[in-house]
């Protein structure tokens, strides 16, 4: 999913739970329920594409995504509730930026035999979160993702 779903249903969990560990680890639960769902997001084929391209749009991406959520929930509850849980159901896809940035490329799909520990640690924190991922290309991908964020919206409000 975009960072964009993601941070519109946990500013939703927000709004609906006002405790911020509960709220902060559902919105985690929900950032992994989502992702596997069949869905497009910027990480799809991003091989097929320069690296820079993908970094932009998904900073561009993840910062409209925020703001979103807090034009939409974050205004009207406590500051320090709604950004941690938008952090928390955000957090996944950005542990796994080191993989991408600094070893991954067109042609690596795993640390070599003489990776060092934080080539290592940078793909399990890539490879696990990717266990629960169901992708799809456009448009399929992007009408499954409105639809999984309308029907979140939808039992939380």
């Amino acid at each position: 999913m975009t960072a964009t779903a993601h941070a519109l249903v946990s500013g939703a969990i927000a709004a609906r739970f006002t405790d911020p560990v509960t709220a902060s680890l559902l919105a985690l639960a929900s950032h992994y329920i989502m992702d596997s769902i069949p869905h497009w997001d910027f990480g799809t084929n991003w091989r097929n594409r320069p690296k820079h391209t993908t970094g932009i749009f998904a900073i561009g991406e993840t910062l409209t995504g925020i703001g979103l959520s807090y034009f939409f929930f974050g205004q009207y509850l406590p500051f320090m509730l709604w950004a941690i849980t938008v952090l928390f159901g955000i957090l996944p896809d950005w542990l796994e930026t080191p993989w991408y940035i600094f070893y991954a490329n067109a042609k690596k799909q795993s640390p070599g035999a003489h990776a060092g520990i934080l080539e290592k640690v940078s793909y399990a924190f890539y490879k696990l979160p990717n266990i629960f991922h169901s992708k799809a290309q456009l448009p399929l991908g992007l009408v499954t993702q409105i639809a999984t964020v309308i029907f979140f919206l939808v039992i939380l409000a």
